[in-house]
């Protein structure tokens, strides 16, 4: 009969020990994709920061041909119509190289959201005129939401009938369409 007792005793001793060496595996397997999403998404700010910076660069392009150009107007008649037209030229492209570096900036974003499997409860910006959810997380605000998803906070709030700025962790959010 003590056997069986003892025999009892080692097998839930090694249950139990099992049952902690897979708890342990898993929580390490899970530190390890933790740091891996948080690494990437270090790359993705460091990505979209340089993104930034080039269309920051690009719209002081802008203004500074914009003043150019209305300088050429002041100008008067001294000026050809092919200066107006090379500036207006350096301007739309300008502008369209903004344009371009915003559209990179919302793919690499929607790409990189897409391959974590929509980590932290985001779903990935598109082109189109549906509304997307947002699930609310830790630390974030209506403010900070409005911001990262380009929408106004008015917006979200009339998008989720929302009557003050208390938001509470899980929430869903509707974005609405920009």
């Amino acid at each position: 009969m003590r056997h069986k007792e003892l025999l009892r005793f080692a097998t839930l001793s090694i249950a139990c020990l099992v049952t902690t060496m897979t708890a342990s595996a898993q929580d390490q397997t899970v530190a390890q994709q933790l740091s891996i999403l948080d690494e990437r998404l270090n790359k993705l700010r460091a990505d979209v920061d340089a993104l930034q910076f080039n269309q920051q660069q690009v719209q002081q392009d802008i203004k500074q041909i914009q003043g150019q150009l209305e300088e050429v107007h002041h100008a008067g008649p001294s000026a050809s119509a092919n200066d107006l037209q090379a500036l207006d030229a350096r301007v739309r492209a300008l502008d369209a190289a903004r344009e371009a570096d915003k559209k990179a900036i919302i793919d690499q974003l929607a790409k990189e959201l897409a391959t974590m499997g929509g980590a932290h409860g985001a779903t990935p910006p598109s082109g189109s005129t549906d509304s997307t959810e947002h699930v609310v997380q830790k630390g974030e605000t209506l403010t900070s939401i409005a911001k990262n998803c380009g929408v106004t906070i008015a917006d979200l709030r009339k998008a989720n009938d929302l009557t003050s700025d208390s938001l509470k962790v899980g929430q869903k959010l509707m974005i609405p369409p920009k």
